[in-house]
């Protein structure tokens, strides 16, 4: 029966890409106790070119004005929140979450999403003027690279 289930497959470099592991891993929907869908698991080289194309990436971010940056969130934020109903109903068929408590796990993502449109105050840096004689200190705080996260499975949002 799976073979005829659709497979999430990576997104990759602003696209869908197909795995080419050839490997994936059942989702059930924990109320039906049923298979609903499969993921595709990568391959050690898949991981390098999601890193190498984040990496890619990376300088056209960096540079952005913290102006354009927080545009970004903001539309973000925008698209969470109009598809907030449709998130929570996601979250309840692959977590087995009821319905009114994902969506108050999205509602909880939206917070954090709206403290991120909030952090050009935040990084602003320091400066203090005659620390020692003729010595000024100034601190910046700049992106620094491609990071990795693991969700936890019970707070996926």
């Amino acid at each position: 029966m799976s073979e005829n289930l659709p497979i999430v497959q990576h997104w990759i470099n602003g696209a869908i890409s197909a795995s080419k592991s050839g490997r994936t891993a059942p989702v059930f929907d924990p109320a039906l106790g049923q298979q609903t869908k499969s993921v595709a698991l990568a391959d050690q080289a898949e991981i390098d070119a999601t890193v190498a194309a984040a990496q890619a990436a990376f300088p056209a971010w960096r540079d952005l004005s913290l102006a354009k940056r927080q545009s970004i969130v903001f539309k973000f934020r925008e698209l969470l929140a109009g598809r907030s109903r449709e998130l929570a109903e996601i979250i309840t068929s692959e977590h087995g979450k009821v319905v009114s408590d994902a969506a108050g796990e999205v509602a909880r993502g939206l917070e954090v999403v709206d403290l991120a449109t909030g952090f050009p105050h935040l990084i602003k840096g320091g400066y203090s003027s005659n620390v020692s004689t003729g010595v000024d200190v100034y601190s910046i705080k700049q992106p620094l690279g491609v990071v990795g996260i693991i969700s936890p499975f019970n707070f996926p949002a």
